[in-house]
């Protein structure tokens, strides 16, 4: 049985944030087809699910997707929004025990006489712009990227083709999950590279938006590792 090629290289992409909305992408092409889009499954006429219902649902897809773009969700400030919505939803609770007003009541009633009877086209369209910003986004990588290699981590940017180059040698990595969100829905994170040498060796080399984070990073400690040892059998 052949043993594994070694790596010689490993390549690292920063996606953009546009890649977040992929909910909302496939939210839209699915309720595309369940509000009659396509008459595969129903027609825009005898849809399979009430469209406000499905309106209702999108709204609270893109609003929570786009949440993620609005706040940096780490550990503290995850665990501290869920507190604080529990608490606000404990004191309407509250309220809505020790008062006539019927509270929770005021607030569905007040959202159920609004009507969000979106066009299956409507749907169709969303999925579509997302999809292709979704592909320049993707394009986008192939001309903003990072390259570590034996002797070298090397970023390239730009469409002529610009480099920079940073010695590998003492360099070390680090990793952040700056948001608990978009761990969640990309698997994302950020690699910071410090060189150890060199007139960069003060200098962190930041990759946000890292999709697989957790793998890549363990990937990148090994290679490194595997630099470290073949320096140390020259010396």
């Amino acid at each position: 049985m052949a043993e594994p090629r070694p790596i010689d290289r490993i390549i690292i992409h920063p996606f953009p944030k546009v890649v977040l909305l992929w909910p909302v992408m496939v939210v839209s092409l699915l309720f595309y087809f369940l509000g009659g889009g396509g008459e595969l499954i129903g027609t825009a006429d005898n849809p399979v699910i009430d469209r406000s219902a499905l309106g209702w649902w999108w709204i609270v897809v893109f609003f929570f997707n786009l949440l993620v773009h609005t706040f940096d969700f780490g550990r503290n400030n995850f665990i501290a929004t869920i507190a604080v919505m529990g608490v606000g939803f404990l004191g309407l609770w509250v309220w809505d025990l020790q008062s006539d007003a019927d509270i929770y009541k005021a607030i569905y009633d007040f959202f159920a006489r609004q009507t969000l009877n979106m066009h299956p086209n409507f749907y169709a369209m969303m999925s579509a712009v997302l999809a292709v910003l979704m592909l320049m986004a993707f394009v986008t990588t192939r001309f903003n990227y990072w390259v570590l290699s034996p002797n070298q981590l090397t970023h390239k940017h730009g469409i002529l083709g610009d480099e920079r180059h940073y010695p590998t040698i003492q360099m070390s990595v680090e990793k952040e999950l700056p948001d608990v969100f978009e761990f969640l829905l990309f698997g994302s994170g950020r690699l910071i590279f410090k060189p150890g040498t060199g007139q960069d060796q003060h200098k962190s080399l930041v990759v946000d938006n890292v999709f697989r984070v957790n793998r890549l990073e363990k990937k990148v400690r090994e290679f490194l590792g595997i630099i470290k040892v073949d320096e140390d059998r020259f010396r």
